[in-house]
């Protein structure tokens, strides 16, 4: 979990470096700025309704920094959103260039027809542009949501050192619910990614020009139309459960908050009313409970939100970081030119062990500047055959010849030309 979030922060910062330090500046100074206010506000009504009379003077430069910090809050958040989209572009177009970089060093097809990496691969297109900006920002939030609350948490342990104590001691239920709604909120999307994929697939073939002929021929529409909307309401209950859940969660940890909020407002006004505490005391009491909660939940918000993107990001690491689909040689050559011939010995071929043989112990000779002709029914294995020759797969069993150089000894993209080449001249299915 630590490695994929690291590995998601170095790819934003690679991408965009001076706008996320330009972001993490910014949440810094706008997480300082409540803790200003609020002692500026405790401050000013202290010396208007102390004994002594305030001076006009000192009034004016509380009133000043009120003003200044009030500019400071009006500013920064628009500046900050314009750094994060920025960089979100920026991270977008360096995870999208990375990803199908990955894709295209895959050398044969096995891995585009395994559902459970073209379910990998559909979370990585969907959720890898966007997983490693929202980890960095979910981190500066946690950073700014830190410093906020570390500055309020200070000022309520100097009037009400118990106060601190309970408050704080409530945020640790908010993290723990948190961070596991956000791991069920990760499972769900990886759950659910059959499900959709099957709702894709219907619902492609009810839209595709290929598959309408059939499909009216054979009065098919309205099954497919009902295998799709299965799909989707099995998606919907999913999804719905887990709404209710994080309704329910989140409600409760809201009615907590308000509770304790509310015990520290009569706790503050009882205290006032015996002269315990200043009324300045009592705002920024109420202040600093409002602000620690506050800051408190944006902090388990942001660990929670970084979690569930860490979970999501690691489907695209296992994309990209995923070793060759095909064995490659220690020293491969590339494919020379082809003189005598392709020579299949003993190949047996299955697309896995669950499946039938599809080529069961072939020899065959290709003769270079020859034509052959490959005849057999549909799922006879002709196709197979000249996947085989383009190196897309390698035989389950045997070996095929380049010249007399097994083609596993060979580069795999000079493989796939070479066979091209050759295949124009010597060797059609039909």
């Amino acid at each position: 979990m630590l490695g994929s979030a690291l590995a998601a922060v170095r790819l934003a910062l690679r991408a965009a470096p001076l706008l996320i330090v330009g972001q993490l500046l910014a949440a810094l100074v706008v997480a300082a700025l409540p803790v200003l206010t609020a002692w500026l506000t405790k401050l000013v009504i202290d010396a208007l309704v102390g004994g002594a009379p305030a001076r006009l003077e000192a009034l004016l430069w509380l009133a000043g920094g009120l003003v200044g910090a009030g500019l400071l809050m009006a500013l920064l958040p628009r500046v900050s959103m314009f750094l994060r989209q920025e960089a979100g572009r920026a991270i977008g177009r360096r995870v999208q260039d990375e990803l199908y970089r990955a894709v295209d060093r895959f050398f044969g097809l096995a891995r585009f027809e395994t559902p459970a990496f073209l379910d990998q691969l559909r979370l990585a297109q969907q959720t890898g542009a966007q997983s490693p900006g929202s980890v960095v920002e979910h981190g500066i939030a946690l950073v700014g949501g830190v410093a906020t609350a570390g500055g309020f948490l200070g000022s309520l342990i100097v009037i009400s050192p118990a106060m601190a104590v309970v408050v704080l001691g409530a945020a640790v239920p908010t993290l723990v619910a948190q961070v596991q709604l956000s791991r069920r909120r990760a499972g769900m999307m990886w759950s659910l990614g059959p499900v959709e994929r099957r709702e894709f697939f219907f619902g492609s073939l009810l839209t595709d020009v290929q598959a309408a002929k059939e499909i009216r021929l054979f009065g098919s529409g309205d099954f497919l139309r009902g295998r799709m909307m299965a799909e989707r309401r099995t998606a919907d209950a999913q999804k719905q459960r887990m709404d209710l859940r994080d309704l329910c969660i989140q409600g409760g940890l809201g009615l907590m908050s308000a509770a304790l909020g509310g015990a520290g407002l009569v706790w503050a006004i009882v205290n006032a009313h015996g002269g315990v505490i200043t009324a300045g005391d009592v705002t920024m009491l109420v202040a600093a409970i409002a602000g620690v909660q506050g800051a408190l939940s944006a902090v388990t918000a942001s660990l929670a939100g970084s979690h569930q993107h860490v979970l999501l990001f690691e489907h695209f690491l296992a994309v990209v970081e995923a070793g060759p689909d095909l064995e490659i040689a220690a020293d491969p050559a590339p494919a020379p030119a082809l003189e005598r011939g392709i020579e299949l010995r003993d190949v047996w071929f299955r697309y896995s062990d669950d499946h039938p043989w599809v080529l069961s112990g072939v020899d065959l000779f290709l003769p270079v500047g020859q034509a052959v002709a490959l005849v057999g029914r549909n799922g006879a294995g002709k196709s197979t055959l000249v996947k085989l020759l383009c190196r897309l797969y390698d035989p389950t069993k045997g070996a095929i010849f380049w010249d007399g150089v097994d083609l596993r000894e060979l580069d795999p993209p000079s493989c796939g030309a070479g066979s091209a080449r050759c295949s124009r001249t010597s060797c059609t299915t039909t």
